[in-house]
């Protein structure tokens, strides 16, 4: 008997709909943050004209107590690293965190524990190999080292983290996440008859990839639904510690609207964003790279006594590759179809 019309169009769709299952290029999420230098530059007057030697903020400044620690995670269907963190013994020591890559393409990668430090050129290399051969991984390093209130400008404080997704074949997910953290209680002390005050601002010298990609037969193809995110962000905090009852008095630096600079005394912690970066297949989707960032924070006036910093450095890489719903809905349409034939024939 011979099949219908109808029959052989929901056999044809159906073998459309198998073909469309799998992808022969790449969904890409990549965020690497590697910062080669963080510290402060500070002067004695709010006109910011009398610099503070490196020498004399190593007097002028002391760190208590902290705690330093570095953690990676990855994940690709279901299998992977769960958030492992790494401690210095020392607030200003060496947290290196676990380098994991779980998929299978991880052999292909190259990359190895801290190979991408100050290798910004790799790092890219692989984001769009990634995309054009299809590799499959969830990938995340870290390590962070130096004093994170550097006086010496030889031995600069510098961290790395780095976070990389990529899928090659359909329903498939794949995830990274590094981060670096510092939470130090420093003192700030004057010497007798000397400042009263000094006006202080943190900077950061970096290298930036947050990129999502896709390949154009998957930009292409109705019938794969691609999602990919890739974020990376750098924060540093300052406020009074008043714990043991010696609080440094805090000054934030303020604009009004007359353009007058002024210092408006604030408790609480202040949060900065030295670097807040994110990608997704939205908008423009332009993807952020920088091979010599620089950033720098407002100023803050301190006054003698303690206060707290913390630090922290993040990257998140996201990729998913799924059929679309229309795609699954014509593989059953066509098994419905393959049914009625076998039932004509009977």
């Amino acid at each position: 008997m011979k099949i219908s019309k109808i029959t052989k169009s929901l056999v044809a769709g159906c073998a459309l709909a198998g073909a469309s299952l799998s992808a022969n290029a790449g969904v890409v999420a990549t965020s690497y943050l590697d910062v080669q230098s963080f510290g402060i530059v500070a002067y004695f007057d709010a006109a910011l004209t009398d610099k503070v030697s490196n020498e004399q903020l190593a007097q002028f400044i002391t760190v208590s107590s902290g705690q330093r620690s570095s953690s990676t995670s990855t994940g690709f269907n279901g299998a992977g690293l769960p958030n492992t963190p790494a401690f210095a013994p020392t607030n200003d020591g060496i947290a290196d965190g676990v380098f994991n890559c779980v998929g299978p393409s991880c052999g292909l990668t190259g990359v190895s524990n801290n190979s991408l430090v100050g290798n910004y050129n790799t790092a890219l290399n692989l984001h769009n190999d990634s995309r054009d051969n299809g590799y499959s991984y969830g990938m995340a390093d870290a390590i962070v080292s130096g004093s994170a209130l550097n006086f010496d400008p030889t031995n600069p404080a510098s961290g790395m983290t780095y976070a990389a997704a990529s899928v090659g074949s359909n329903n498939s997910v794949a995830s990274g996440n590094s981060d670096i953290a510092d939470s130090l209680t420093t003192v700030l002390n004057f010497e007798l008859n000397g400042p009263t005050e000094i006006y202080l601002a943190f900077t950061l010298a970096y290298k930036l990839i947050v990129d999502t990609v896709k390949s154009a037969d998957i930009e292409s193809d109705p019938t794969q639904v691609a999602n990919a995110t890739a974020s990376a962000s750098f924060q540093v905090g300052i406020g009074s510690d008043d714990s043991t009852g010696n609080g440094g008095a805090l000054g934030v630096q303020r604009q009004l609207d007359d353009g007058t600079v002024v210092y408006l005394n604030e408790d609480d912690l202040e949060i900065v964003n030295l670097v807040s970066e994110a990608d997704d297949f939205t908008g423009s989707n332009t993807g952020v790279t920088e091979d010599g960032g620089v950033a720098r924070s407002e100023f803050f006036r301190l006054r003698a006594g303690d206060f707290q910093v913390s630090i922290g450095q993040k990257s998140t890489a996201r990729v998913s590759l799924v059929s679309a719903p229309g795609t699954l809905a014509i593989a059953g349409l066509g098994l419905l179809g393959l049914a009625a034939v076998r039932r004509r024939k009977s």
